[in-house]
């Protein structure tokens, strides 16, 4: 008849003893681990990262109020206001129509009278006028005067 296998499990009468334990062991174990570990501390040691960092630590109230300060400041609000305005017209942009417009064409050159009523059609004046009226707003910022 079979033996029952007694099943012991290691409960350290303190948790000290087991702490201690593990961390003697943990060299053994955890080689490499500490071994890249030395390396990627001396390498940031060497980039003056860990100075960096415990100048960030030590000053933290005060580096949170400068991002703060230059977040919330109008020159920053324009400028995100400006990225998500050109976000939105890249988003429009069909890629495959403009590889389709710049690829080299195997058909006949268009004549000088086509050319020019494509010119004159509607969405070509408008991004015509568009350009005018950026180069007017532009020019007159550069000249110091508020845009009419």
């Amino acid at each position: 008849m079979a033996k029952a296998v007694e099943f012991r499990e290691f409960t350290p009468k303190n948790a000290r003893n087991d702490l201690l334990r593990r961390l003697e062991q943990a060299p053994e174990q955890h080689a490499e681990a500490i071994l890249a570990s030395y390396d990627l501390l001396q390498r940031m040691h060497e980039k003056g990262l860990i100075d960096v960092a415990n100048g960030l630590l030590s000053a933290s109230d005060t580096v949170v109020e400068r991002v703060t300060d230059v977040i919330s400041s109008e020159q920053a609000i324009k400028a995100l206001r400006l990225l998500l305005i050109f976000s939105n017209l890249i988003n429009d942009v069909d890629p495959d129509r403009i590889e389709a417009i710049l690829s080299p064409r195997k058909s006949e050159p268009q004549t000088f009278a086509s050319v020019t009523r494509k010119a004159v059609g509607g969405y070509v004046r408008l991004v015509l006028i568009t350009c005018v009226d950026l180069f007017k707003f532009f020019g007159s910022t550069l000249r110091g005067h508020k845009p009419a």
